[in-house]
């Protein structure tokens, strides 16, 4: 009976506070472009994710809400074309159909197509390398903010964990940005039963927030989660059950919370 007392204020206040800031999203915003690029006409945001389907999986929140900003141009850098099943081609299509649904170009989506760089979560992949490709892409694009996996990935996947390695070590150590303005957050990844806790998961997140200055969270609403659905719909060759029953249940359909790196 007490764990019911303490738990069941807790899943009312953060279905509560979900309601409340998809109602007044300012209450989250934060600035995450640079001081000294606060004046561009058109920001560059860049998002680099493993996969195919990453970004309506994990970063949907966020895309949805750069969807809205006409002030910001988004390129979506995905590492591999996801072929560990022999379905790569089929999954470069699926991800730019995805990218469209969140307002990108085709022209934007940028595919890496490297055999250093294989689809396979018992591949290690090369830190260094994976920052030269990305520091390319954000010098010749003067990108301003990139936002990629923490640590652990959210799920684990090693390469997941490969691409957020990468792109901090390009943050910590690249001579050719080390006199440009960029920012840098991770995507908080959180144990089991917050991962799957949905709008739940809400009083932690903003709990999160609040205690780092430097933290960011992106809440959907219901038209954001929407563009989530639909653009985790144009991945069919990976739309299986289960998938499907994450689309409802996963928090990072609905929240998204980052931690910046450098």
């Amino acid at each position: 009976m007490l764990v019911l007392h303490l738990v069941v204020p807790v899943l009312l206040v953060s279905v509560v506070m979900y309601v409340v800031l998809c109602f007044r999203p300012g209450i989250t915003e934060r600035d995450f472009i640079p001081k000294e690029k606060q004046g561009k006409k058109q920001k560059h945001v860049l998002f680099v994710t493993a996969h195919p389907d990453d970004e309506s999986m994990f970063f949907a929140p966020t895309l949805a809400y750069m969807a809205k900003r006409t002030d910001i141009a988004v390129t979506l850098m995905c590492l591999t074309k996801g072929d560990h099943g022999g379905q790569g081609e089929v999954r470069k299509k699926e991800l730019i159909k995805a990218a469209v649904g969140f307002g990108l170009t085709p022209e934007s989506v940028l595919i890496v197509d490297d055999a250093n760089l294989p689809d396979d979560p018992r591949r290690i992949w090369n830190a260094a390398l994976v920052a030269k490709a990305v520091e390319d892409v954000v010098v010749v694009g003067d990108v301003d903010a990139v936002f990629t996996f923490d640590q652990r990935g959210v799920s684990g996947h090693q390469n997941h964990i490969a691409a957020y390695m990468g792109v901090k070590h390009m943050a910590l150590t690249s001579q050719r940005l080390k006199f440009r303005a960029i920012n840098v957050y991770a995507l908080e990844s959180v144990g089991l039963a917050r991962k799957f806790s949905s709008i739940l998961d809400t009083v932690f997140c903003l709990g999160a927030f609040v205690a780092s200055r430097n933290s960011l969270m992106f809440v959907a609403d219901l038209q954001g989660y929407s563009m989530g659905i639909q653009a985790m719909a144009m991945h069919e060759s990976q739309l299986v059950w289960f998938r499907k029953l994450y689309l409802v249940f996963s928090r990072y359909m609905f929240i998204n919370n980052y931690a910046k790196i450098n």
